[in-house]
């Protein structure tokens, strides 16, 4: 199985109608796309928001990821967050969101884009 887990910055307060409103319709397609195990939305505070999915195969991911939604949603991160960090991996068996955040901050494949 594939998790990917994601961490976004906001760049403003105020723009946080905008973001969870676009997190929201992502979570809710995720939840109905062909091979996802599992989806989680969660935040610190309210700047700093993560997504968190388990998937069957990374085609499956991949094909969200590419999705109508989604791929909107890629666009408007340049707006909305000043930081967007990444990271997807294999695993045998789920993982819990503590974890896969500790992964996200640790390992040398989180991909970290910067948006002025």
């Amino acid at each position: 199985m594939i998790v990917s887990i994601g961490e976004f910055t906001l760049k403003k307060r105020a723009l946080l109608p905008e973001f969870l409103k676009l997190s929201k319709q992502i979570h809710l397609e995720s939840q109905q796309s062909k091979g996802n195990i599992d989806s989680e939305l969660s935040n610190v505070g309210i700047q700093v928001f993560y997504s968190f999915t388990h998937w069957e195969t990374k085609e499956d991911m991949m094909d969200f990821v590419h999705g109508n939604t989604h791929a909107i949603a890629l666009k408007e991160t340049i707006k909305l967050c000043k930081t967007a960090s990444f990271l997807h991996f294999e695993t045998e068996n789920p993982i819990d969101l503590t974890t896969a955040k500790a992964q996200l901050k640790n390992s040398e494949l989180t991909r970290v884009m910067t948006f002025e």
